[in-house]
């Protein structure tokens, strides 16, 4: 989920609920300072249109804690599910239709993390027929993307690359590099179990490649981790311990101690069956 760049625009949503009428007791009591999410919630509480609680409780949903954010998917699921099957123009109902597929999303995550997986699949599907329906190009890769994984995790292989690729596709298209990468890399993933090395080698490596080229450190090192366990399942212990080494040295420079831990793991096997 995108805290970060939500977190960044939380207090414009504020004051936009501000200039839409909301009478706000934080300018009665300076002294007091209210956290990020007290002070949405009070523009939740003050504000008079229904797009701006939207807003606001779309924000909430990406800043309030695992125990709060839920409840606040839900009331956005009511407010936008209600206002866009009674919206008057075109651009009030897209408004609404958006906010109601992010926040079938976030239901389909949630569901996922606590096991509903049907439940979850469900809500993705939802999600991204809306998502279809109102152009969000973003969206529809996003949701492809979760859809794939959980074929994926059920083994439903051939179903998972499927939803893969089609998200590739959409992110080459609006030039989401770090997107494109992640989805090389996801597919190579489904090659490895196939048993086609040569795809997943090449996938990983044009994964590789994007993430070099962006600056994308992380990103790097997991695939060079990945390639590296690619050849150790080949027996090719000399390229595998290459590329481990490489992505054990990005691992220290970026300070990831579960990447470092990792590696080392990696590196330590190979030279176990080497005795």
């Amino acid at each position: 989920m995108l805290k970060a760049l939500k977190l960044n625009i939380c207090f414009f949503l504020i004051l936009m609920a501000l200039a839409a009428g909301m009478r706000s007791s934080v300018s009665q009591t300076p002294s007091v300072a209210l956290s990020t999410v007290d002070s949405l919630k009070l523009a939740l509480k003050n504000a008079k249109h229904d797009t701006t609680r939207c807003n606001v409780l779309s924000v909430l949903v990406e800043a309030a804690s695992d125990q709060e954010w839920p409840a606040f998917n839900e009331q956005l699921i009511i407010l936008s599910e209600k206002n866009s099957a009674s919206s008057q123009t075109p651009s009030k109902k897209k408004f609404y239709l958006r906010h109601l597929a992010n926040a079938l999303n976030s239901k389909g995550y949630f569901c996922e993390n606590q096991g509903r997986v049907n439940e979850a699949l469900k809500y993705y599907v939802r999600s991204l027929k809306i998502r279809e329906e109102v152009g969000d190009k973003n969206g529809i890769a996003t949701s492809l993307n979760s859809i794939g994984l959980i074929y994926y995790n059920r083994g439903q292989i051939n179903e998972a690359l499927n939803y893969y690729v089609r998200s590739l596709k959409i992110k080459e298209e609006f030039g989401d590099k770090k997107g494109v990468s992640n989805s090389l890399s996801s597919i190579a993933s489904i090659y490895e179990k196939l048993g086609q090395v040569k795809e997943a080698l090449d996938y990983n490596a044009r994964s590789l490649k994007i993430r070099e080229k962006i600056g994308d450190k992380r990103g790097t090192a997991t695939s060079l981790n990945n390639i590296g366990v690619i050849y150790r399942n080949q027996g090719r212990a000399k390229e595998a311990l290459d590329y481990y080494g490489r992505s054990l040295k990005i691992w220290e420079e970026i300070g990831d101690q579960h990447g470092i831990a990792n590696s080392f793991n990696n590196i330590g096997v190979i030279y176990m069956k080497q005795g």
